[in-house]
């Protein structure tokens, strides 16, 4: 019984359960309205956004770090490394089919990625 608790909360933990627009702010969505669809004003509204769940991801980040032991809080470092190294390749891709949109698909791309792991270490720091 304690096993199927214990692997329900882990599932719960760490499954993506909230769409990255969810975890967006709301100053994100009022800037992209206002935007108008030019490029370099959606560039301005994703490029803030990162910066505040990139902050997002840092505070989860080191709250799950102080609440592990120190061979997970290593095991917790090597998987964020790679997880950085995944997130820029893939999101690098969008950003190589060529033109403006590629650039904002790209940028977006890393906000929803990071979005979705800043969510997923604050499951696992709360858990």
């Amino acid at each position: 019984m304690m096993k199927r608790v214990f692997a329900g909360a882990l599932f719960l933990a760490i499954s993506p359960m909230t769409p990255a627009e969810d975890l967006y702010t709301g100053r994100y969505s009022n800037c992209m309205d206002a935007s108008g669809g030019v490029t370099v004003n959606m560039m301005n509204c994703i490029g803030e956004e990162i910066k505040t769940q990139d902050a997002r991801l840092n505070g989860a980040y080191q709250k799950l770090r102080n609440n592990i032991s120190g061979e997970r809080r290593q095991e917790l470092l090597d998987a964020q490394r790679l997880w950085i190294q995944y997130r820029d390749a893939n999101c690098q891709f969008y950003a190589t089919a060529g033109g403006t949109l590629a650039m904002v698909a790209s940028n977006e791309c890393v906000l929803r990625e990071t979005a979705q792991r800043a969510q997923e270490l604050e499951n696992l720091a709360n858990w």
